[in-house]
């Protein structure tokens, strides 16, 4: 019986290794642009939770600190 010879590596010509490049580049640019939405959506809707959690806290009162005696109320 006759041995099976591995599948020889064909090395890919110019044409397909650009042409695979600029698919890797547009599937790149697709992703880092997807990415940036994400994180601009994420950061307005952290910012607008914010602003939520401001407008429903109770605004509190200012009370002022007590004034140290002056020191000619000593004598």
């Amino acid at each position: 019986m006759p041995r099976k010879e591995p599948p020889k590596f064909v090395t890919p010509d110019g044409a397909a290794r650009e042409a695979e490049a600029a698919k890797t580049v547009r599937l790149r640019a697709l992703r880092l642009a997807k990415e940036a939405e994400d994180a601009k959506e994420k950061k307005d809707a952290a910012e607008r939770e914010a602003a939520a959690k401001l407008a429903r806290a109770a605004p509190r009162r200012q009370v002022r600190a007590p004034h140290p005696p002056h020191p000619s109320e000593f004598t």
